[in-house]
């Protein structure tokens, strides 16, 4: 008797053990077999520089648990909301950046065609020189990713080549202590930035932007009312400062968070940005006229 049911057991052991077998061959990947794989996947991915480099810029940093480099790349390419929101903000940042490159293109254009720069005012070109420069300076020294600050840099390298224009073609001109006196105190002002100011101060940079920029764009708005009209300025420009300010309120929330000493220079900005491009269609046919008239000066100078 116990040796029929032993053999008995043996038997039902040995079905047990082909069941399990057969149900493994018909669901060869079940589910943390299949977890398995698509981690191995993300490690070969991960395993090439280019790969990493791309996760890593990307996903890096993150203060979700939900968002990292290997577990954005394991999920390639179904991405989770999060990191599809997180590369998306990194494009838009790029993209910022890449608009920045041509911000003031075609005011350059309007300026070097007409030998003008009737309309623009010096201390608004001034102000936005400063401005730019503390927004990129407090990127650069509170180390933030430079998708969340580069156009900065980019627009300050261009307003600084506008304030030479400025220097070339206004009327009256800008006489040579005047352009000293810009350079020494432009010298002097990057000195007390990356020299003087400690980490604790930081927040100085941008908080002092709110001043300068209702300086700088408050001047340039003044200007436009006196003259009545828009005279070199580009509406591309100012209507690419607008749409970068709305982007940059967006991506600064979801790069750095609720950094507020940025997000109300950005909300200044885009509302002083609106003024500026309604200005455009308010005074738009005296403007014409007035260009007009400008060039046929310039063609009476030259025969």
């Amino acid at each position: 008797g116990s040796g029929s049911s032993i053999t008995a057991r043996r038997r039902a052991l040995r079905g047990s053990i082909r069941k399990q077998l057969s149900a493994s061959a018909a669901k060869p990947f079940s589910s943390p077999t299949r977890q398995r794989a698509q981690a191995n996947k993300a490690m070969q991915l991960y395993d090439y520089f280019i790969f990493r480099s791309i996760a890593e810029w990307a996903w890096a940093g993150s203060d979700s648990d939900e968002v990292g480099p290997q577990i954005c790349l394991d999920s390639f390419p179904f991405l989770p909301g999060a990191c599809f929101a997180s590369l998306l903000v990194k494009g838009l940042g790029i993209g910022i950046i890449l608009g920045a490159c041509l911000n003031k293109a075609p005011l350059f254009i309007n300026v070097l065609k007409t030998k003008s720069v009737a309309g623009l005012s010096t201390g608004a070109i001034y102000g936005e020189a400063i401005m730019y420069c503390n927004s990129a300076f407090y990127g650069i020294l509170r180390a933030n990713p430079f998708t969340a600050y580069g156009e900065n840099l980019v627009v300050a390298l261009q307003t600084v080549i506008m304030a030479t224009f400025i220097w070339k073609y206004r009327e009256p001109a800008v006489t040579t202590p005047q352009r000293l006196l810009a350079v020494g105190v432009f010298a002097a002002y990057c000195f007390v930035v990356l020299r003087v100011l400690t980490p604790e101060q930081y927040p100085l940079l941008v908080t002092s932007n709110l001043p300068v920029l209702v300086y700088s764009r408050g001047s340039q708005v003044i200007e436009t009312f006196s003259l009545k009209h828009t005279g070199t300025n580009s509406i591309i420009t100012t209507g690419m400062n607008l749409l970068g300010s709305a982007i940059r309120i967006v991506t600064t929330i979801q790069e750095i968070g609720w950094d507020m000493a940025l997000l109300r220079g950005y909300m200044l900005s885009a509302f002083l940005n609106v003024v500026l491009v309604l200005q455009f269609f308010i005074y738009k046919d005296n403007t014409t006229k007035f260009l007009a008239d400008l060039k046929a000066k310039k063609d009476k100078k030259s025969e």
